[in-house]
């Protein structure tokens, strides 16, 4: 008589391929904090980046005055406020007639920061493109967040208009390392 062959697993076979995946998980988490913090900062950047670009487009196409600055206390207000952490807002300024909010964005609590960095001394508290889409100066930013400036990313508007992201996780822009608070 013929003995049936037994198919599967041993319960030893079972745990050393539960070992080797735990051990495998363990080591793939850290990477996976990295790149959820990275995507964070680089959504938070282009948010910013295209916020900018959409000012300056809508002064071009309105002919009007539009600035992007700090969002305010109260949604859908035009009134600026004081931090670039709490999220931004473009507003359009016709000539006559009430300033209107075009785009906002508010920051999450936890996070990556916008911060301005001085151009000259004087940190920006708004950037204003005119009808011709020029900025009225420079204004340079950060995007700080826990890791450091080891990961920061920089964004510049140039008195043009032209508006630059910095390529380099570290490295502003406009030149140098950058310093995260």
């Amino acid at each position: 008589m013929r003995r049936a062959r037994a198919c599967g697993l041993t319960l030893v076979e079972l745990m050393i391929t539960i070992a080797v995946m735990a051990i495998l998980m363990s080591l793939a988490a850290p990477s996976f904090t990295t790149l959820v913090m990275n995507s964070r900062v680089n959504t938070q950047l282009d948010s910013f980046f295209n916020g900018l670009n959409y000012a300056r487009s809508a002064a071009l196409n309105q002919s009007l005055y539009v600035h992007v600055c700090p969002v305010g206390a109260v949604d859908a207000s035009p009134d600026c406020g004081a931090q670039w952490s709490a999220g931004w807002m473009v507003v359009s300024v016709p000539a006559s007639g009430p300033a209107t909010v075009l785009q906002s964005w508010r920051a999450a609590t936890q996070g990556p920061v916008i911060s301005s960095e001085p151009v000259g001394g004087t940190p920006a508290t708004q950037v204003n493109f005119d009808p011709r889409g020029l900025a009225g100066n420079q204004a340079n930013f950060k995007i700080c967040d826990a890791r450091g400036a080891a990961y920061a990313r920089s964004l510049q508007v140039l008195p043009t208009g032209f508006v630059q992201a910095g390529p380099t996780p570290g490295q502003a822009v406009w030149g140098g390392a950058l310093a995260c608070p």
